[in-house]
C-alpha cells in the first residue's frame, strides 16, 4: 500500500513561465539587432561618451553620415553607441542594463542540481541485542536516514526594471523535488542464549500514538522510501544602491564597483512530504504497513540583502552573494495510515489526521558569479542553500536504548544553479 500526500502541480503556471521566458529570449535578441542596425532601441535608451574638445572649441555635436544605399546599415553604427569589444563597452549593454534610461523587461530561468536534506530523516533503527556467556546483555542502536540524492529541479523569473534604476518588480517561481533511494533491512531474528544469534529488531519512525512495530519475531523485511515536493512562488520589489564608480546609474557610461540590492516582498509555498514503510514476511507477505504523509501551505513576509562587485570599466564579469529571511504563516496537516493485514482473519487499520496552525521561518543564502556573453544576456552558475524550520521528519523511533534522535525536524535544500538571463 503506497501513500502520499498529492499536491496539484501548477502546470498552467509552469508553462505560461517558461512559454514568456521563450517570447522574452526571442524579442530580446530582435532587440539587440534593431540595436545593432539603428543605435538606439524602441525604448529610447540612449547612451552618453564624454569625449574631450579643445578648450576654445565650442562643443558641437559631429554629424553623423548616412550610410550609401548599397552599405549594410549595420556598418553605419557609432562606436560611441555599441561596445568596443574591450575592457569598456557600450552604455546600452553595461551593469546588468543599470546605465539605461528607460525601463526594461527581463527573464531568467535555472537549471536546479537540488538535494533534499532533513535534520533527521530517519528510516529506520535497527537494534541488535546480545548477549555473553555471563548473560551480561549489550544492547546497540543505529539509526540509518533515508539516502536523498542531488536531483535536477528548475526555478524561473520574469520582472521589470522601472526608469533609471528606480528598483524590480519581480515575480518567481522555484519547483523543487527530492526523492530517497528504498531502504532495505532484515531479517529480524529473536536471538538465541548465551551470545549465539544476537536478537535484531528493527523499529520504523512512526506517527503519535500508532504503533508499526510487528511482534518480535524472526525473518521479518523491511522497506522504507521518501519524498519531499516543494512549489515556491515569490512577489518581491528591489531596489539598487551603487558603491564606488558611478553613483548615478543615468549619467555616467561605466559601471560601478559594487553595488547593493536590497528586496522586500512576499513568498507563498506549497510544501509536501511523504513516508511509507512496511514490513514483510521471507515470502513477501505484507505483514504491517505505515504510510505517513504531511503538507504545508501557508505564506508571509521575505526581506533580503544582495552585495555584488564588477570587474572591469564596462562590468562584463561579477561576483555576488545574496541572503533573505521569510516567515510564513499557514496550515500544517499530518496524515498516518498503519495497516495490519487480516492473516487469516481481520485487518485492522488505523488512522490518524493532525492539523496544526504553524509560523515557519525559511532561509535563502546563495553566492555566485555572472557573465555576459552578449548584449542584454547573461549566464550565472553558483552554489544555493535553503532552510525551512518544522517541515522536516517529524516523527521518531522510540527505542530502549539511549539515542541521537532529538525533536528538531528542520527541512534544507541545497544544490547547484546554472541561469540564462535576458533584458528586453
Amino acid at each position: 500500500m503506497r501513500f502520499a500526500v498529492r499536491t496539484p502541480l501548477p502546470w498552467a503556471v509552469t508553462l505560461a513561465a517558461w512559454a514568456t521566458c521563450a517570447v522574452a529570449f526571442g524579442q530580446g535578441y530582435q532587440n539587440q539587432s534593431a540595436f545593432s542596425r539603428t543605435g538606439s532601441s524602441a525604448d529610447g535608451r540612449v547612451s552618453v561618451r564624454k569625449m574631450s574638445q579643445p578648450a576654445d572649441a565650442p562643443a558641437v555635436a559631429e554629424p553623423i553620415a548616412a550610410p550609401a544605399a548599397s552599405e549594410d546599415v549595420g556598418l553605419a553604427v557609432p562606436d560611441e553607441l555599441v561596445s568596443d569589444g574591450g575592457d569598456g563597452g557600450g552604455c546600452n549593454d553595461s551593469c546588468g542594463g543599470c546605465c539605461n534610461l528607460g525601463g526594461l523587461w527581463y527573464c531568467s530561468v535555472d537549471y536546479l542540481l537540488v538535494r533534499t536534506r532533513m535534520s533527521q530523516a530517519t528510516a529506520e533503527v535497527r537494534e541488535t541485542t546480545s548477549s555473553d556467556a555471563a548473560n551480561n546483555t549489550t544492547v546497540t542502536d543505529r539509526a540509518v536516514q533515508f539516502p536523498f540524492k542531488y536531483q535536477s529541479s528548475f526555478r524561473t523569473t520574469i520582472g521589470y526594471r522601472l526608469l533609471c534604476c528606480g528598483g524590480d518588480i519581480q515575480f518567481g517561481y522555484w519547483r523543487l523535488n527530492g526523492t530517497s533511494g528504498r531502504v532495505s533491512d532484515g531479517p529480524t531474528s529473536s536471538g538465541g542464549q548465551g551470545g549465539a544469534n544476537p536478537a535484531i529488531s528493527i523499529l520504523s519512525p512512526m506517527v503519535p500514538n500508532l504503533i508499526n512495530l510487528p511482534n518480535q519475531g524472526d525473518n521479518l523485511f523491511f522497506s522504507a522510501n521518501s519524498a519531499v515536493t516543494a512549489n515556491i512562488f515569490d512577489v518581491d520589489f528591489a531596489k539598487y544602491l551603487s558603491l564606488g564608480g558611478p553613483q548615478n546609474p543615468c549619467d555616467a557610461c561605466a559601471c560601478p564597483r559594487w553595488d547593493l540590492r536590497w528586496s522586500a516582498g512576499v513568498r507563498l509555498a506549497d510544501v509536501s512530504r511523504f513516508d511509507n514503510n512496511a514490513y514483510s514476511a521471507a515470502n513477501g507477505t505484507v505483514v504491517v504497513s505505515t504510510n505517513i504523509g504531511a503538507r504545508f501551505v501557508g505564506g508571509g513576509p521575505r526581506v533580503g540583502l544582495q552585495g555584488r562587485r564588477y570587474f572591469g570599466q564596462s562590468g562584463k564579469f561579477a561576483v555576488f552573494a545574496r541572503a533573505s529571511q521569510g516567515l510564513l504563516v499557514g496550515d500544517y496537516q499530518q496524515n498516518g495510515t498503519n495497516v495490519v493485514p487480516g492473516l487469516p482473519t481481520t485487518t485492522i487499520t488505523t488512522n490518524a489526521h493532525y492539523n496544526f496552525a504553524r509560523l515557519v521561518p525559511v532561509t535563502d543564502i546563495e553566492i555566485g558569479a555572472t557573465w555576459q556573453i552578449a548584449p542584454f544576456t547573461f549566464i550565472s552558475a553558483g552554489w544555493f542553500l535553503q532552510c525551512w524550520w518544522d517541515l522536516g521528519q517529524g516523527e521518531t523511533a522510540s527505542t530502549g536504548n539511549s539515542s541521537a534522535l532529538d525533536t528538531a525536524n528542520i527541512l534544507g535544500f541545497d544544490g547547484l544553479f546554472i541561469r540564462g538571463e535576458m533584458l528586453f
